[in-house]
């Protein structure tokens, strides 16, 4: 990943935490699992993309990049060196909080982002 100053996607939290590391994995399938965060970006007059991040019953962390679009290639990663905060519940619902994100996963994500730009379809 290349060394940026700002993000090119919104996160509501500033600074990032320092601490984890990701591994790109194979597709895995979500069910059985808690989602701990999620968002979507939409990007006027192009794509919807999407991130998840799910933690399965031994406690790891799965992420996923992914767009209905077929034209967009999705990513799968495991998160290691952080933990996920509980799932906060507002009013019966729950709320996903960004501020535990480490910094490693938002610049994965901003990759991701640039490199579906960068498609031509």
């Amino acid at each position: 990943m290349k060394e940026r100053s700002t993000s090119i996607c919104f996160w509501d939290s500033d600074p990032p935490v320092d601490s984890g590391t990701i591994a790109e994995i194979d597709y895995f399938n979500a069910r059985g699992m808690k989602c701990v965060y999620g968002r979507g970006d939409h990007f006027t007059g192009w794509r919807t993309l999407q991130m998840d991040i799910w933690r399965d019953k031994h406690n790891r962390l799965l992420m996923r990049f992914w767009s209905r679009n077929k034209w967009v290639v999705s990513r799968s990663y495991e998160i290691t060196g952080t933990d996920a905060p509980k799932i906060q519940v507002v009013d019966g619902t729950n709320v996903y909080t960004d501020e535990w994100i480490p910094r490693v996963v938002r610049e994965a994500y901003d990759d991701w982002v640039e490199e579906c730009h960068s498609d031509p379809y």
